[in-house]
C-alpha cells in the first residue's frame, strides 16, 4: 500500500543550511541543496531584506529559528 509522504513540521529550531536545503530538496546531495537554497534566497529580494534584519549572511552555515521561520513564511514547509 503506497502512503502519500508524511508532511514535515518543522520545529522551532536553528538549523544547519545543509540541514534544512536538504528538506526541500531530498533527492540531490546535500551540498547541491544548499546551493539551491542559497540561489533560492539570494533571487527573492523581499526575502533577502527580512533575513538581513536578522544578520543573516549568504555564507552563514547556521539558520536562527527566526532566520528558518522567514524561509518558511516564503516558501512553505518542505
Amino acid at each position: 500500500m503506497n502512503r502519500p509522504p508524511t508532511p514535515v513540521h518543522l520545529l522551532p529550531r536553528c538549523y544547519g543550511l545543509k540541514e534544512l536545503a536538504a528538506l526541500y530538496f531530498p533527492n540531490i546531495t546535500p551540498r547541491s541543496a544548499s546551493t539551491r537554497l542559497k540561489k533560492w534566497i539570494m533571487t527573492t529580494p523581499k526575502l533577502l531584506e527580512r533575513l538581513e534584519e536578522t544578520n543573516y549572511r549568504p555564507t552563514a552555515r547556521i539558520l536562527t529559528p527566526r532566520q528558518v521561520t522567514l524561509i518558511l513564511d516564503e516558501f512553505g514547509e518542505p
